[in-house]
């Protein structure tokens, strides 16, 4: 009887065992933990405050931590730990800063501070000091835009609201095909590229493809990806890019041309202009328009601050009235097409800020804005149909232009 018994309860504890629910916090993976939500930085937001703010002006992270509560010691640990990503006493003001405290305790557990719209960087100020940095997922989405020239490029293209880079790149592009100082009302053009997303922000532009119709002529330019060559071709494979560019700055006018007499208004008497006189505000970056060596950099009487590049045994330029010659350029520096070389002034004899683009072939001064060029190589004969097939999908989309961002400027 008594064995009955016994096996009667052994059953029932049987039983109790295998009815009893299970723990979800035992589960594998547990649905507790899945839905604790997480913010932008990957921090869980239960039990957290946050509280946002940007760089003020002398302020750096550590300075901004000691306001924040946090000890000596702990903020020259995290210097330390975060050296290799950022110096805790150099970070840009107006980034943004994000402070997250302890909704019970009050004590600051993490600031997250923006070095750049896709970087981020964690201090973990809690128990043991912590330091990562994050990167936030970039989408890249394809757009096309066009529009119509009335006044200027730039002003077209950021009056339809599309970023003024765009403009930039254009004009980098083409700069070797048109003369951007002659753009003409009624000049129109289409481009198809690449905007680089984050967080719904446009950070970046791409331009794959790009078309600008100036006085009745077209010009093509395909963007072309290569581990050997890249860059921008033309229809028939040749690339845009050529040994000189065409002027030493952007967007500005020319205020005086190369010219065997000129009137001199400040000599008051008719001489030689064998330069081009790019007009532009003081301080407008000027560059190198073609690969180089720096054979003179310094102060000469009327030529003011001066900077003269020798390109190869046929070719010089110099750039005169600079208000200043930039860091590093002196005679004998190696320069690439397009680096800063200087900063547009009145040095000099001269009437107001401008910089003198002067040009020599076989040591005799010629007018840049007519001399000719030798043609850039084309693609090999193996890379052309790779080619071929990036125009046969970017070219429908710029002839005839695309309305789906129109960009127009009305001249005042």
């Amino acid at each position: 009887m008594w064995e009955n018994i016994k096996r009667f309860y052994i059953c029932l504890g049987v039983l109790a065992i295998v009815q009893l629910p299970i723990n979800p916090e035992t589960e594998t993976g547990s649905s507790a933990s899945a839905e604790v939500k997480r913010n932008q930085f990957d921090l869980a937001e239960t039990g957290l405050i946050e509280h946002t703010s940007e760089v003020k002006r002398g302020e750096s992270l550590g300075s901004i931590m000691s306001e924040w509560g946090i000890s000596q010691d702990k903020i020259h640990l995290a210097s330390q730990k975060a050296a290799s990503f950022v110096d805790l006493r150099k970070i840009q003001r107006g980034n943004p800063l994000y402070t997250y405290t302890d909704s019970i305790k009050g004590t600051t557990s993490f600031i997250v501070y923006q070095p750049s719209v896709e970087r981020f960087l964690v201090f973990d100020l809690r128990d043991s000091i912590l330091v990562h940095e994050g990167v936030f997922p970039v989408s890249k989405i394809s757009r096309t835009a066009s529009g119509t020239i009335e006044s200027s490029l730039y002003q077209a293209v950021t009056d339809a609201e599309l970023p003024g880079e765009l403009a930039m790149k254009l004009s980098e592009i083409f700069a070797w095909q048109i003369s951007f100082f002659h753009l003409q009302p009624g000049d129109d053009f289409s481009i198809v590229y690449e905007d680089h997303i984050v967080n719904g922000q446009s950070i970046e532009t791409d331009i794959r493809g790009a078309r600008m119709n100036h006085e009745g002529k077209e010009f093509f330019a395909f963007y072309f990806p290569s581990d050997s060559v890249s860059g921008f071709y033309d229809e028939t494979g040749h690339a845009l890019k050529r040994p000189f560019l065409r002027a030493p700055i952007e967007y500005t006018r020319i205020s005086s041309r190369y010219s065997l007499s000129r009137f001199h208004p400040v000599q008051k008497r008719y001489k030689p202009h064998l330069g081009t006189d790019f007009a532009a505000p003081t301080g407008t970056p000027i560059v190198a328009t073609a690969d180089g060596s720096v054979t003179h950099a310094s102060y000469t009487g009327g030529n003011g601050n001066y900077v003269r590049i020798r390109h190869n045994d046929v070719y010089s330029t110099g750039y005169l009235h600079m208000s200043r010659i930039a860091n590093g350029i002196r005679p004998g520096v190696r320069v690439e097409q397009g680096q800063l070389i200087g900063y547009v002034g009145s040095t000099g004899i001269a009437t107001g800020p401008h910089v003198c683009y002067r040009f020599w072939e076989n040591g005799r001064q010629v007018d840049a804005m007519r001399v000719e060029m030798p043609p850039s190589e084309p693609l090999s004969e193996s890379l052309l149909p790779q080619f071929t097939q990036i125009i046969s999908e970017l070219k429908p989309q710029l002839t005839p232009p695309s309305t789906t961002a129109a960009a127009s400027a009305v001249v005042p």
